[in-house]
């Protein structure tokens, strides 16, 4: 069964200078609302963030200060509560106790140090070299239409420009210009 093509509606564009005016007016006003809308949106964010630090903050203190002290207490208590055949048991709901955490690698010397002794050790195994096209370099190449930017347009790329439609709202500390309209523009 084939689908109805939906048509895109009909957009009116200005037939006048006055009424691009008033678009590009309505568009910039538009733009400044928007902005405002997310900059208070935003203000709102970080009053409630420091509303919620403020009344965390000593919560996380004292729960920092409690697993503090029940950490020196399983230390002592652990093997007469677990009879030494456990690392961990259930107590007032939670779980208490020790564990092993997965093995983590130490270096002996900065990691960049030790790249290097791996690559002279002849261990290039142990090592993940990620690589990536340099794009602006390439570009400059193809444009130069030098000997590599040959190479890399036999190899199959290419630059590519376009043409769009802007329209840059104002600076906001820029009060706008009067400008005259020509008369075959009207």
């Amino acid at each position: 069964m084939a689908t109805a093509r939906r048509k895109a509606p009909k957009a009116e564009a200005p037939q006048t200078i006055e009424d691009a005016v008033a678009a590009i007016s309505e568009y910039r006003d538009l733009g400044d609302k928007i902005e405002e809308l997310k900059t208070d949106a935003e203000r709102s964010i970080t009053a409630i963030e420091t509303a919620r630090d403020t009344f965390t903050a000593p919560l996380e203190e004292r729960a920092k200060d409690i697993f503090r002290r029940l950490r020196i207490w399983w230390g002592v208590a652990a093997p007469a509560m677990t009879d030494g055949k456990r690392k961990s048991m259930a107590l007032a709901g939670c779980t208490i106790g020790e564990r092993t955490t997965p093995h983590s690698l130490k270096l002996p010397a900065k990691a960049e140090t030790f790249v290097e002794d791996l690559a002279e050790a002849g261990l290039r195994e142990l090592l993940r070299i990620t690589e990536k096209v340099d794009k602006q370099a390439c570009i400059r190449s193809i444009l130069a239409k030098d000997e590599l930017g040959h190479l890399l347009i036999w190899l199959g790329a290419t630059t590519e420009q376009k043409e769009e439609f802007f329209i840059d709202l104002p600076r906001k500390d820029v009060s706008p210009e009067a400008v005259e309209i020509p008369e075959a523009v009207q």
